[in-house]
């Protein structure tokens, strides 16, 4: 480094991120949300598999729990981005998920399947906002220089949600799941307080139809490369990701332990995520965003292929944890290449529109993950996991193209 720059440097260093106005109450708003949503989706689960033994209703919960996302996914980021009235749709959020907690609480067990996985499916209408809402106010309140560090810290929410939530339904459900599912309806109702105080930044949004701005995002990623081999990439990752709530409960009880312990699969991988989240919001790493989520996704088809054989829970664990520490970087660089290829009249839309799809291969994986489970059980689960990878990882190349492939990876 130059004596110029080190001079530079010591002017005008590097402002602390957490003090900048506003984001330490929306990370406490958000990670509250998160950690509500996370612990009821293993509650809920837990619930179903104890009232009815059915793995095949516990996929299709899970899958009425994401698949609304699809379809509200990019009108309400594109809601969001042109709304003075975002807090409405944070607080609907979670007005939606304690409403669908008691009814399926209420009704599993006792209604026919098909009223437990529409109860479940409202919990999914709003959900984006847990995802492109929170993030789309992150831009607008950070200083540029920090924005990296700061999309790190937001993938550590998530995983910090994903280690308790899980642990805490768990924990709770071993000893009684309706307990569980009343926890997470306390949890909600804490979020639903906590929202009121996040500040909402004036919207940036464009004038034009709302309809007409669901299209130009959903073209958008279509037409970008980098946008568009990310959201394939972690789409089809997700695919496998959505299997996880059927899988690891049966995975738990293979390896000897009971049906409770994938409460400690689920925090065993949000722990790996933490660790590689904190160092991705601690530094810049020098390696570009999309090859460090390529990277990533590449090191989830080792790991999960080895859970699939793996002989003791305790195995089990330490692999779990290492397949976080893959995907820990893996969201936060996703957050990084949206930021950098998404116009800010669009940021909130493209968050959600392709965290919408990525719930849509999320709800098809717990589908699919619970039949695969109900015939073949928890470890042959974990390879349709892993093939899911690998299949991100390809069809994220083709993606990309190959002069961009070439560019990029060289």
């Amino acid at each position: 480094m130059t004596s110029t720059a080190l001079e530079d440097l010591a002017r005008h260093p590097e402002p602390p991120l957490w003090r900048t106005p506003g984001l330490a109450v929306l990370f406490t708003a958000s990670t509250t949300a998160r950690l509500a949503n996370e612990a009821a989706r293993v509650a809920l689960v837990l619930l179903v598999l104890d009232r009815t033994g059915s793995p095949a209703l516990a996929g299709a919960l899970v899958a009425a729990l994401t698949l609304p996302a699809l379809v509200t996914g990019p009108v309400l980021g594109a809601w969001l981005d042109r709304t003075r009235h975002r807090r409405s749709a944070f607080v609907a959020n979670e007005l939606l998920l304690v409403g669908s907690l008691i009814g399926v609480l209420l009704s599993a067990g006792h209604a026919p399947s098909w009223c437990v996985v529409g109860l479940g499916g409202l919990a999914g209408v709003t959900l984006p906002v847990l995802t492109g809402g929170f993030t789309g106010l992150i831009a607008p309140l950070v200083p540029p220089d920090l924005l990296r560090r700061a999309y790190g810290a937001e993938s550590t929410s998530y995983n910090v949600a994903g280690v308790a939530g899980p642990a805490l339904a768990g924990v709770v459900s071993a000893w009684s799941p309706t307990a569980a599912a009343l926890t997470c309806i306390g949890l909600s109702t804490v979020a639903l307080v906590a929202v009121f105080r996040v500040p909402m930044p004036a919207p940036s949004g464009a004038s034009e139809g709302l309809m007409r701005t669901v299209v130009a995002g959903l073209a958008l990623l279509a037409k970008t490369p980098p946008l568009r081999s990310v959201t394939v990439a972690t789409t089809l990752s997700f695919l496998g990701m959505g299997a996880f709530p059927v899988v690891f409960p049966a995975l738990a009880v293979e390896v000897g332990a009971g049906r409770a312990a994938s409460g400690a699969l689920f925090s065993g991988f949000a722990v790996g995520a933490l660790l590689g989240s904190l160092v991705m919001a601690a530094r810049s790493p020098r390696t570009g965003p999309l090859r460090l989520a390529m990277l990533g996704i590449s090191g989830l088809v080792f790991v999960f292929a080895a859970l699939s054989v793996v002989p003791t829970l305790s195995l089990a664990l330490a692999l779990i944890v290492l397949a976080g520490a893959f995907e820990g970087p893996v969201l936060s660089s996703t957050l990084t290449v949206r930021e950098q290829h998404s116009p800010s009249a669009m940021r909130t839309q493209v968050v959600t529109t392709a965290a919408s799809i990525k719930f849509g291969a999320y709800a098809l994986g717990a589908a699919i993950g619970g039949h695969v489970v109900a015939s073949a059980g928890g470890r042959a689960g974990m390879w349709f996991v892993s093939g899911c990878q690998v299949l991100g990882v390809l069809a994220g190349a083709v993606a990309l193209g190959w002069p961009a492939l070439r560019h990029r990876f060289r």
